[in-house]
């Protein structure tokens, strides 16, 4: 598990402390362009030492990235510096610790994973040298529908070696056998468990889209009863699915390489996932982190297997942080806020507080708006509350804010109810 992440003259801030990272849940909050995802990238290579496409870079001299995590025999802690002449972040050689199963969900759709049974291996080649397994597997949203490839050399001969299929092809062979296909039925459950509430996600059969193109396509069975090609659904149906397969893959890949490598299944998994939110409708907001916290905790039916789970979250849901409130464990999970002080970007541990309303997350520190209406009812709120001060406020300024409240608010508000009753005979007045 991760248990420190500091960063030095590196992201946006001078300084920006994740200590202690909470065992099970963190989530990440604040405002846009603060860091939150930042954040995200710096944790997975503090736990795998590779970056998804670039590497960040200092913004100030004598940076450095300073991790904790838990390996399998004790905690591994290591302060990388900035190597300036050869432009890239220091440090330990030979193999890497092993975090045990990490997995990163990028809001775009892109994935990266890290295999301790994968990634912390060589290969013996058939001319007696070594041949390095890869890094770390980097998804773009199109290689986890269309499969994903590296060039390597096994023989002395440069040859393409395929990494992972990609959803459409592994999902419509999983389904010609599903009942003899334990990824199938990874699949089907973890879909399930997935899906929006009281709407379980479903295959159906894969079909040719259209004519000219004879690749079956897997396909999503939709609540109206129609069979969609993955490649033709809905944009939060899509990004749950490509999640679903891209974890049915992980977990069944790794637990493959346990057995032919003869090693236990990862005691730890570590999910990073930025905006689990996206594209999902407010009734899938409120189920899909919960969901996805019972899904990695059950993808093995074994009993005697039992993983340790630790997400890092990034969000702007209030609904997501509101589905949180019946399990959330101040023992064991962590809200972390950022924000902009005096044009420096700075980070702490807030204090968890249960809202109940989805307002009050919204008008929460947390959230930091001040109301939950649109900008100019916020603003006729504003100056309605000022004139509710004042011992005797002009009518022609009564009159003016009456206006802007008829126009913004419905007449059911309860503010607007109050200020009618309190403005009742300058009302009648006006009138």
């Amino acid at each position: 598990m991760l248990k420190r992440l500091e960063l030095r003259n590196v992201g946006p801030a001078s300084h920006l402390a994740l200590n202690p990272v909470a065992p099970r849940f963190n989530f990440l909050t604040g405002d846009n362009g603060l860091g939150k995802s930042f954040l995200l990238e710096a944790a997975w290579w503090a736990l795998t030492r590779t970056w998804h496409e670039s590497q960040a870079v200092p913004n100030g001299p004598e940076a450095s990235i300073i991790y904790s995590f838990d390996g399998l025999d004790r905690t591994h802690t290591y302060t990388s510096k900035w190597d300036i002449k050869k432009q890239q972040w220091n440090r330990s050689t030979g193999r890497p610790p092993n975090p045990g199963l990490v997995i990163y969900a990028r809001v775009d759709g892109s994935f990266s994973v890290w295999d301790p049974a994968r990634n912390y291996v060589l290969w013996q080649r058939a001319d007696g040298g070594q041949l390095e397994s890869p890094p770390s597997y980097q998804f773009t949203a199109h290689s986890v529908l269309y499969g994903l490839n590296r060039r390597i050399n096994l023989t002395g001969i440069p040859q393409d070696e395929l990494i992972c299929a990609g959803l459409i092809d592994d999902w419509t062979r999983w389904h010609q056998i599903k009942d003899k296909s334990p990824q199938y039925k990874l699949l089907c459950r973890l879909l399930e468990q997935l899906g929006p509430e009281d709407q379980s996600l479903s295959p159906g059969e894969p079909i040719a889209p259209y004519f000219g193109d004879q690749r079956k396509i897997p396909t999503i069975r939709m609540s109206y009863g129609q069979d969609v090609p993955i490649t033709y659904a809905p944009a939060g149906v899509k990004r749950i699915t490509m999640l679903t397969y891209l974890l049915a893959w992980c977990f069944s890949e790794h637990q493959r390489a346990c057995k032919r490598i003869n090693q236990p299944l990862s005691s730890q998994i570590i999910v990073l996932i930025d905006e689990p939110e996206t594209h999902l409708h407010p009734r899938w907001q409120r189920t899909v982190l919960p969901s996805l916290y019972n899904s990695i905790n059950s993808w093995n039916a074994s009993k005697s297997y039992k993983p340790t789970v630790q997400f890092m979250v990034a969000t702007h849901a209030p609904l997501v942080m509101a589905s949180m409130e019946s399990i959330f464990d101040e023992k064991q999970d962590a809200l972390w806020k950022m924000d902009l002080v005096d044009d420096e970007v700075v980070i702490e541990r807030d204090l968890w507080r249960k809202r109940g309303d989805v307002n009050r997350w919204l008008r929460s520190d947390v959230f930091d708006l001040p109301e939950a209406t649109s900008l100019e009812a916020q603003h006729a709120l504003r100056e309605a509350a000022v004139l509710c001060q004042q011992e005797q406020p002009s009518l022609d300024e009564v009159k003016v804010v009456n206006e802007m409240l008829s126009k913004h608010l419905p007449g059911m508000d309860p503010f607007f109810i109050r200020w009618q009753r309190l403005m009742g005979d300058k009302l009648e007045a006006i009138r």
